[in-house]
């Protein structure tokens, strides 16, 4: 187990943030294309981004429960400061992400590019996080998403394929 820096309930709101700006890029990326075989592939992953979202709320919920401060500690300024600058240097994060990634992409093959750079970046993120987790319920939250991520990633390169990239 590593040191901790931050605790299971900040892994969780992480991931939220992670999955929130997630959706947000493949939304914003599905009304972009115009080949409807590429807007399939981030319709998908937008289902996927919701139900991943749900998963890492519903964790958050059940370890609050379980710890003594509970709710208090969900309200300290100061964590929740601290989260959100943590949020600015990660994978699709809102400001240095997702509009900038959408804008560098200039056609439907560099934003698939893009998706599969973003979810190979989560699939790091995610495995750092296992070191950062003790419980059972975030150990397998965590492996859950890996799987996850590795399938988008997998889904991504079957259509990129058509591109000339793979996974």
């Amino acid at each position: 187990m590593s040191q901790m820096f931050f605790n299971e309930v900040e892994a969780a709101k992480i991931a939220q943030n992670m999955e929130k700006n997630g959706l947000d890029f493949y939304q914003r990326a599905a009304a972009r294309t115009a080949n409807p075989a590429v807007r399939d592939v981030f319709l998908k992953l937008i289902d996927d981004e919701k139900s991943h979202l749900a998963a890492f709320e519903e964790l958050e919920e059940t370890l609050q429960a379980h710890r003594a401060d509970g709710a208090a500690y969900a309200d300290d300024p100061e964590i929740g400061a601290y989260i959100g600058r943590l949020l600015q240097t990660q994978v699709f994060c809102e400001k240095c992400t997702v509009t900038g990634m959408l804008d560098q992409a200039r056609d439907d093959c560099s934003a698939l590019a893009v998706a599969m750079q973003a979810e190979r970046d989560a699939i790091l993120f995610y495995q750092e996080m296992l070191d950062f987790v003790d419980s059972k319920e975030a150990r397998n939250a965590f492996e859950w998403i890996l799987k996850e991520e590795r399938a988008h990633l997998r889904t991504i390169g079957e259509r990129g394929a058509a591109c000339g990239f793979t996974v």
